[in-house]
């Protein structure tokens, strides 16, 4: 068994349907053979009927037996001949003696005698004299009703055996052959089935030799779709979205570096600028001062990185229940004041009854950067409308303002690791471009999605949460 587990799968295959075959075929063989044994006795039966017919209205029933003269007198020609053509006649006595056979009877030697047990006809198969026999015994009785003696007929059924031997040396040449060409084919059929499956182990070898390259992939136009298509298909989605994070990560690593390095190398050069000479002790604080604000930065930028590590690896509480519209409610209140303080007009429309299955940290820090950034960068005389609503199972929140904007190709980056718009509006205002990106992670973590459109540069922008609500069914802010 070891051994043939050790086989390569298209070998074991063609094995297995070979093995099955010859069983599904040994059994019709079976099946053919005795049912045609059964139907060649059955067809010499009716010919010893057929002879037994014949032959009892020439006996006679008498005191002393069963009398045969008219059968010895007729010149019925299968009394004497010899072979399959020949039927052989023996009268007995009720104990079993023979009192008359015919002539052919008597060229072969003494065949046993048998009688039947009950009142019906004996039926037996024998050999005689080298051959294959089969006998009729029937009893004849007299005008009393009691059994006078018996008469046997019997027939050579060697021919029959012959056909019954050369029908099982057929059907066994039949059925070898058949599982032969059942094994080739099942080979064949295994090895260009199985085909794909030497293609993709070859590519993902080399894919492997590519060490840390993921820009292969695996073919999957193998003529016909099958399984075996859609798992190439599915492994190549895989390597396409460990790719895309493989790439997302070396850009995050870059721009992690890039954002710490700048203040540290600001902090240094400041620090060795102070330590070249003796200074009064006002320029000692506006340095100080100087690297308060470089390491606030810093610090910043490490809170948003440790923001962004939990938010990624945000834990699900289903049993969790939070009322959305209270929280975004709560948070727009918070910023209200810096609002009114920027001359902005903010607006508040909240859609009750919107639940859902989170906590209320992550999704207090969702609203936070989304409203944060609207008051931020939105002018002044602008306004901020801050819009929550619910349907179909989902709720949406919505931020619009009347900011910078942006073109399409900065939307499909907003929500990147340290991106920020090249315009002036966003560069003159402090950040670390790790907002949005915490906010995609806690909205996707809570299996939702988020988005942002913007008409063009200088024209607004709305941004958007969309997240599976426990709420009931409402309408969705226009």
């Amino acid at each position: 068994m070891a051994r043939l587990l050790s086989l390569p799968i298209s070998a074991r295959l063609a094995l297995w349907y070979a093995l099955t075959l010859l069983l599904l075929l040994s059994g019709f063989a079976v099946f053919c053979y005795v049912g045609f044994h059964a139907a060649a006795h059955r067809s010499f039966d009716r010919h010893l009927d057929h002879e037994w017919g014949v032959i009892e209205p020439l006996l006679t029933v008498g005191p002393g037996g069963i009398y045969a003269g008219p059968l010895e007198e007729t010149e019925a020609v299968a009394t004497r001949l010899d072979g399959p053509s020949g039927t052989y006649v023996r009268v007995l006595s009720p104990e079993g003696r023979v009192t008359y056979q015919s002539e052919n009877v008597g060229r072969h030697p003494a065949l046993d005698v048998a009688l039947p047990e009950g009142p019906g006809v004996l039926r037996l198969s024998r050999t005689w004299d080298g051959e294959p026999a089969r006998s009729l015994v029937a009893p004849v009785r007299g005008p009393g009703g009691d059994v006078a003696g018996y008469v046997e007929v019997s027939g050579v059924e060697w021919s029959r055996h012959r056909e019954l031997r050369d029908l099982g040396r057929m059907l066994m040449l039949g059925v070898a052959l058949s599982v032969l060409f059942a094994l080739g084919a099942g080979w064949w059929l295994a090895r260009r089935a199985l085909r794909p499956v030497a293609v993709l182990t070859d590519a993902a070898g080399r894919l492997a030799s590519d060490g840390a390259r993921l820009g292969g992939r695996l073919p999957s136009d193998f003529e016909t779709r099958d399984e075996l298509t859609d798992l190439a298909e599915t492994f190549n989605g895989l390597l396409g979205r460990l790719e895309a994070s493989v790439e997302r990560e070396r850009r995050f690593t870059s721009n992690a570096a890039h954002e710490l390095m700048t203040p540290l190398a600001t902090l240094r050069s400041e620090a060795e600028v102070a330590l070249r000479r003796e200074r009064e002790p006002e320029a000692y604080r506006e340095t100080l001062g100087r690297v308060v604000e470089d390491v606030a930065e810093m610090t910043g930028t490490v809170q948003g990185l440790l923001h962004l590590a939990r938010a990624e690896s945000l834990a699900k509480t289903p049993e969790a229940r939070l009322d959305l519209g209270a929280l975004v409610e709560q948070r727009v209140e918070r910023v209200r004041g810096e609002a009114a303080a920027r001359g902005l007009r903010l607006e508040l429309d909240v859609d009750p009854g919107v639940r859902l299955a989170a906590e209320a940290a992550p999704l207090a820090e969702v609203v936070d950067n989304l409203v944060g950034n609207a008051v931020k960068y939105t002018p002044e005389g602008g306004h901020v409308s801050v819009r929550l609503g619910h349907a179909d199972g989902t709720a949406r929140l919505e931020v619009e303002d009347t900011g910078p904007g942006f073109d399409e190709a900065t939307c499909e980056r907003l929500f990147d690791r340290f991106f920020r718009a090249d315009t002036p509006e966003v560069q003159a205002e402090p950040g670390s471009g790790l907002g949005l990106a915490i906010v995609k992670a806690i909205v996707e973590g809570y299996g939702g999605s988020v988005g942002c459109a913007s008409p063009g540069p200088g024209q607004g922008a709305t941004f958007w949460a969309v997240l599976p609500c426990l709420g009931s069914v409402g309408k969705l802010p226009t």
